[in-house]
């Protein structure tokens, strides 16, 4: 063995870390924390909260946009060269990095900025301590979209990554909903609407596009609102009205950034 061979901190947390983790049931971070001595690692798929935009990330912005402040730009460089600067942690900024590499023989020196406290994007990793007992919420990741039809060079990502699309089929249920007599739409509670009911969704939802016509307004007869509501729904569902007329293209503008969604559909 080389001893004087150079690795990098990625090599090491792909390599020995990983390999020890599997051995002690700790993660890569938690291993280096506590090597570290710290007593509360940092270790961002447990933390919870409101978790948005990492603090250091957006400040400048905010200086440029709020309060139009300009910076000058350095006289010389005062960070490294890189091969690619990724702009994005998630799923589609590591996939670049990756091609990246792939293509250049796994040469080069990438930048990777991400304003989260975590990379991964919407599809990153969750854990939460229940008694004693750690749940995992996959995010994103559980509903990778029709895997199927991915381009050759995605569908090699999903196997680099040791994804088996197949295994769905073994541990998801098709036949959950329709065989416990569950259909997806609208629930309008009782203590609300005065009955339990569930209709069909006339806005589509993630699934579909919204419905139309008489198709529209015999789903709207099924929820349990007045005839005049009804009314209004199907005739704001149909669209071609336009609800601030008289008003210029500024004035709407203005108006539609200053209220709520809900203040909008109720005046």
């Amino acid at each position: 063995m080389d001893k004087n061979r150079q690795i990098s901190r990625r090599d090491f947390l792909n390599g020995v870390a990983l390999s020890f983790a599997a051995g002690t049931t700790l993660s890569p971070m938690e291993i280096l924390a506590r090597s570290s001595g710290r007593a509360s690692p940092y270790y961002p798929p447990a933390l919870t909260g409101m978790r948005g935009s990492h603090d250091g990330s957006f400040e400048i912005a905010h200086a440029l946009a709020r309060e139009g402040r300009s910076f000058p730009i350095p006289d010389e460089q005062t960070e490294d060269t890189y091969d690619l600067i990724v702009v994005g942690g998630g799923i589609s900024g590591l996939s670049a990095a990756k091609f990246f590499r792939d293509r250049r023989d796994r040469r080069g020196k990438i930048l990777i900025l991400e304003n989260h406290d975590d990379f991964g994007g919407h599809a990153r990793r969750n854990e939460f301590d229940v008694d004693g007992k750690t749940l995992i919420g996959w995010g994103g990741s559980q509903a990778i979209e029709a895997p199927g039809r991915y381009s050759k060079v995605a569908g090699q990502l999903l196997r680099d990554l040791s994804i088996d699309a197949q295994r769905f089929y073994d541990y998801y249920d098709q036949e959950y909903f329709t065989s416990r007599g569950l259909k997806k739409g609208i629930f309008f509670d009782r203590s609300t609407f005065v009955v339990d009911r569930i209709t069909e969704n006339p806005m589509g939802g993630f699934w579909g596009s919204p419905l139309k016509g008489e198709e529209l307004k015999a789903v709207v007869r099924e929820m349990p609102i007045s005839e005049e509501d009804g009314s209004e729904f199907v005739r704001l569902m149909s669209g071609g009205v336009d609800y601030l007329d008289g008003m210029s293209i500024s004035e709407k503008r203005a108006l539609l950034q200053n209220i709520s969604y809900k203040e909008f559909l109720e005046e």
